[in-house]
């Protein structure tokens, strides 16, 4: 099938939801319990991620961004061309890890 060799073969979403809070340091740590509590709300309705669009990059959350397979897939890449995981300043694939 045309396209399923690309970085997003598996969205199929109709729908992209996306909260941003900006200003001031105070302003937006004021902010942060509200839009904890909305995604909260929202979490059990909504699935995966977009890199772009988070907030933290902890394991759990770059889990979210690609499928199982995908996410295998790159940490096999991340294994065979970056094995010390220098690039990891990033939504960080570890080498050889799996999901």
């Amino acid at each position: 099938m045309p396209g399923t060799a690309t970085a997003f073969a598996h969205r199929s979403a109709d729908l992209l939801v996306t909260t941003i809070s900006a200003g001031p340091a105070a302003a937006v740590e004021a902010a942060r319990p509200a839009i904890g509590a909305l995604w909260a709300r929202l979490a059990p309705h909504v699935t995966g991620a977009y890199a772009n669009f988070l907030d933290s990059a902890t394991p759990r959350d770059v889990g979210a961004i690609y499928p199982r397979d995908t996410y295998d897939r790159l940490a096999a890449v991340k294994e065979r061309v970056d094995p010390l995981n220098v690039f990891r300043r990033n939504h960080n694939v570890p080498p050889g890890a799996s999901r």
